[in-house]
């Protein structure tokens, strides 16, 4: 079975509506705790707000049937 792998641009806003409205999945096997103290949650939103780049969320497509739309793969601390 082949599979096909595409890149896909997603603003901070969509992923967060995804986040809030379920469609994300978060897998406990390799997704860690949210540990980011609150020092690095405020640099992530003055990296936001000042329009600085910030490290990719990765989410994958998840088969229909599943649970949420998409898994969440790295970046849960950065939603």
């Amino acid at each position: 079975q082949s599979s096909e792998l595409s890149v896909q641009g997603q603003t901070l806003q969509t992923l967060y509506n995804f986040y809030f409205n379920g469609y994300l999945q978060v897998n406990r096997r390799y997704q860690r705790k949210l540990v980011w103290s609150v020092d690095e949650k405020q640099k992530l939103i003055d990296s936001v707000v000042n329009k600085l780049p910030i490290p990719l969320v990765l989410i994958a497509e998840r088969p229909r049937g599943t649970i949420g739309k998409y898994e969440i793969i790295d970046g849960l601390q950065r939603l």
